[in-house]
């Protein structure tokens, strides 16, 4: 039997990949009724279908009876796009980023339920502190976290303050003895793929001192962004098409 012949293919998954496939850029959001129609489903085997995404972070249903893509279908992105990029691209970019301000530098994911550290340069003063690779950490606790929420369409002040000026910074706020300013980074049509960041010891930290480092930060998650937009085939950066809550 051939290893892909259609008597081994799952059919309940299958349609549940047409749900998801059924959402494009121009359409964020869908009805029942439209995602029923582009995934050829009757409409009772499309909301269970939905239901079941959405418990698992693939879909989130929206005001209306709506349905849009759920935060795990970006952290799915992300983990692909950061297999091929990871060494080649994005550590060269935080090495560099860390040779400028002296401090740790790490590259953050969201999973969906929480945050991942992906990658991780240690600074000047890290001293003894250690640093755990793959290790779930709170979304709403930290700049990592929180710029990855608001890059993501969070609502709220503080979300749209971030989205605005285009990072945040903590003190002591995920671990009593370290700050971090963090800022996006995004993929093809600004799609966020992660959340680049400074770490600094709470006690040598200050708003002036992290703000200070944001506009280097920024530099460095633009780059990495327009890096990992780069369409592999042909080698040419894609048209990075700005949402509306992205900052100028």
């Amino acid at each position: 039997m051939a290893p892909n012949s259609d008597s081994e293919l799952v059919n309940a998954v299958g349609r549940a990949l047409a749900l998801l496939d059924a959402f494009t850029i121009d359409d964020p959001s869908l009805s029942l009724a439209e995602l029923s129609r582009r995934a050829k489903l009757p409409k009772t085997s499309a909301l269970r279908l939905a239901r079941t995404l959405a418990a698992k972070g693939y879909l989130t249903a929206v005001t209306g009876g709506a349905w849009r893509l759920g935060p795990a279908t970006a952290w799915l992105g992300a983990r692909y796009q950061v297999a091929f990029d990871i060494h080649n691209t994005i550590e060269p970019v935080m090495q560099a980023l860390g040779h400028v301000t002296g401090h740790s530098i790490s590259y953050f994911v969201h999973d969906g339920a929480s945050r991942i550290r992906l990658l991780h340069v240690p600074g000047e003063d890290a001293g003894a502190r250690k640093v755990r690779i793959g290790e779930p950490m709170p979304l709403e606790k930290g700049s990592p976290g929180l710029v990855l929420l608001a890059f993501t369409g969070r609502k709220g002040k503080l979300y749209e303050t971030i989205r605005k000026r285009g990072f945040h910074y903590t003190i002591g706020e995920a671990k009593q003895g370290s700050a971090s300013v963090a800022a996006p980074v995004f993929g093809a049509r600004w799609n966020v793929v992660g959340a680049l960041c400074i770490g600094v010891p709470s006690k040598a930290a200050s708003e002036t001192l992290l703000r200070g480092y944001a506009p280097a930060l920024m530099k460095a998650a633009e780059q990495l962004s327009r890096a990992l937009s780069e369409d592999q085939a042909g080698g040419k950066p894609l048209a990075l098409a700005r949402a509306t809550w992205h900052p100028a």
